[in-house]
This record gives structure tokens, C-alpha cells and sequence, in this order.
């Protein structure tokens, strides 16, 4: 790491010290274990084995399958092993336990109780997702989020976390983002309520969970510039088959994944 690069990621953990409030609290009981090994920002590895997937935050990707390295994942890795230097730690597995890769799901704390996925976010080394039933600190997320971007901490003082205008995605855009742009049309289906944003990428959000949006949604967000974040997907026209929207696609699970002005 360049001698610039040395003194941004100390800079980063300086404010994060400072400025975590260790407001996120385990809501359920932990469980002790041995911290193994960081595989990257949002992923450890544990003394018997396990693999865990941070909850409530996704963090840029270290070289994996031939994709090349995202900007701040060697940052986030590095704060994650600061962070967590004492291998004795705790664990709240989510009410839904595991992804689809096998991984635990879980929040991680340090021994004198400090939130793993907290600190990341307030220092601006990772964004937040929400995946329900696993919501337990969702608010509190948002909020260490939120300062950190307000604060222009981290990864956000450089625009490496800025909203990309949907007009403005290539077509090799895939993975996860943080998107802008403003809805453009909307319909609803017996099982899905649709968004566009500027006809170029599909808000899909599944009847499973529609009960945790304002019933006006998702009408009322017509015309209104829209932020989102997720996992951008494209569909080919054979999958879309004759449901006319835009080839991007993105899924949408919960209200914090979604703010619209």
C-alpha cells in the first residue's frame, strides 16, 4: 500500500474509534467463538469451521472467479482485522440462518461488545442491505450508514460509494450498486409490484414483501428521483418474455433499501 494509502485507512480507523456510538446492540443472545481467519470485509471464517457472512452489510469485493479487485476491499479487509485483532468474539445468527451459499449469517461483535457491521459502516467501508426476516438491527444500520455519508467518511469522500444514474450504466454493469434515477412508470402484478427508472432498470419488489412498504407504494413514487441499492441483474429477452420491462433488473426487499425525494 502506497504511503497515501497508509494514511488514508489509519485516518478511517481514527474516525471510526472516534465516531462509532455503539448504538447496534445484540437484540437475542450471542454465542462465544474463535474468530479463524478475515476473508474479506464482510466474511470471516471461525475456529470450528464455520464461514459467516456479516448481516446488514456488503462491502467491495476482493479478486474472486476472474473479476478483478474492487477500489476499498483491501481497506475493508484491513479494518475488519483492526477491528476484530482479539479472536474471541460473539455472534447473533439471524432468524434466517444461512445464504444460499451455506454460509452463517450473522452479526459479529467484539468481546467489549462493539458491532462489527457498525463500525464498518460508520468508518465508510461498507454500505448497507437489508434482507428480511434477518432485521433486527436494520434501523440502527441505516443510521451509522447514514452519518458516515453525511461525513463523507471513508469510501463515500471519494465517490467510490456514490449513486450511479441509471442513464448512465454500461452494459457490462452487474453486481451490486447504488442506483439513481428517476420512476418513469410502475405496474403491479398478482405476484410483483414493478418500478422503472427511466426505463432503463426494473424495481422488482415479490408479494412476500409487501408487507413491510406504506400501502401507496408503488404509485405513489411516479415522477420522484429514486435511490436504490442492490444486486443488478440482466435479463435477456427470452426470460423477460412478454412483461415489457427494462432488461436490468433489480430486487427490492425492504423500504431502506429504497428512498425516493
Amino acid at each position: 500500500m502506497s504511503a497515501a494509502g497508509l494514511f488514508l485507512f489509519a485516518l478511517w480507523i481514527g474516525l471510526s474509534s472516534v465516531s462509532v456510538a455503539g448504538e447496534c446492540k445484540p437484540s437475542a443472545p450471542t454465542e462465544a467463538v474463535r474468530l479463524a481467519k478475515v476473508l474479506d470485509g464482510d466474511t470471516i471464517s471461525l475456529g470450528d469451521g464455520r464461514h459467516v457472512r456479516l448481516i446488514g452489510v456488503n462491502t467491495p469485493e476482493l479478486s474472486h472467479y476472474g473479476h478483478p479487485k474492487e477500489p476499498g476491499a483491501d481497506q475493508a479487509t484491513r479494518f475488519v482485522r483492526q477491528f476484530l485483532a482479539d479472536p474471541s468474539i460473539r455472534i447473533g445468527i439471524g432468524k434466517d440462518p444461512q445464504d444460499h451459499y451455506k454460509r452463517t449469517l450473522a452479526h459479529v461483535y467484539r468481546a467489549d461488545g462493539g458491532s462489527l457491521e457498525e463500525a464498518l459502516l460508520d468508518a465508510g467501508l461498507a454500505q448497507q442491505i437489508v434482507f428480511p426476516p434477518n432485521l433486527d438491527l436494520a434501523e440502527c444500520l441505516y443510521h451509522a450508514e447514514q452519518q458516515a455519508r453525511a461525513a463523507g467518511r471513508g469510501l463515500w469522500r471519494g465517490g467510490r460509494f456514490g449513486p450511479t444514474a441509471v442513464t448512465g450504466l454500461k452494459e457490462e454493469a452487474r453486481g451490486f450498486h447504488l442506483l439513481r434515477g428517476r420512476v418513469t412508470r410502475t405496474a403491479r402484478t398478482r405476484s410483483s409490484w414493478w418500478i422503472e427508472l427511466d426505463g432503463r432498470v426494473s424495481l422488482r419488489v415479490a408479494r412476500a414483501d409487501w408487507k413491510y412498504f406504506d400501502a401507496g407504494m408503488p404509485e405513489s413514487l411516479l415522477g420522484k428521483v429514486t435511490e436504490v441499492r442492490g444486486w443488478l441483474i440482466w435479463r435477456s429477452a427470452k426470460e423477460r418474455g412478454d412483461d415489457h420491462h427494462p432488461p436490468w433488473m433489480l430486487t427490492i426487499r425492504h423500504p431502506l433499501a429504497l428512498s425516493s425525494r
